[in-house]
């Protein structure tokens, strides 16, 4: 799968952790939302709660990351009760396995890309959201449509 294979949706997903930040490609991430060629709209989807959660934009900063919080339609964060829930085995921990395919399906979010295959495939399939690895994004292709707006 190529870059351009999310070029055709209107609204993308991008995880933070693995993705956006600490990938050996987020470098390529950032660019593309920065120019964002095609006119989509961005958010970011994360499994961190609380005080991870409140440092996302910290930590993205320490990175040189060019990215500010309005390149982006909004940040989503797992409910914490979710994640909890999931990490202590409890009744209700399974939605933790859906949340993001929910989360996705009720902002329009048409694909996600996100590195925790076994943590958001459940949930992407049942809510009928697109599912991307970030290492199968091949850039060449997305740089080219920038450039010149078309598929060569």
């Amino acid at each position: 799968m190529v870059m351009d294979d999310i070029t055709k949706y209107r609204k993308c997903g991008w995880d933070f952790d693995g993705v956006l930040w600490r990938h050996e490609n987020s470098h390529h991430f950032w660019d593309y939302i920065l120019e964002n060629p095609h006119q989509q709209e961005h958010f970011i989807i994360t499994f961190r709660t609380g005080r991870l959660f409140d440092r996302l934009w910290f930590d993205l900063a320490r990175t040189d990351c060019p990215l500010l919080p309005f390149h982006f339609r909004g940040t989503f964060g797992v409910p914490e009760e979710h994640y909890n829930n999931f990490v202590l085995g409890l009744v209700g921990g399974d939605e933790y396995m859906f949340w993001k395919g929910w989360q996705c399906r009720e902002l329009g979010i048409e694909v996600l890309v996100d590195d925790a295959t076994m943590e958001v495939w459940a949930g992407c399939s049942k809510y009928e959201i697109d599912y991307i690895h970030p290492d199968v994004l091949g850039f060449e292709t997305a740089m080219r449509i920038a450039r010149d707006g078309e598929v060569h």
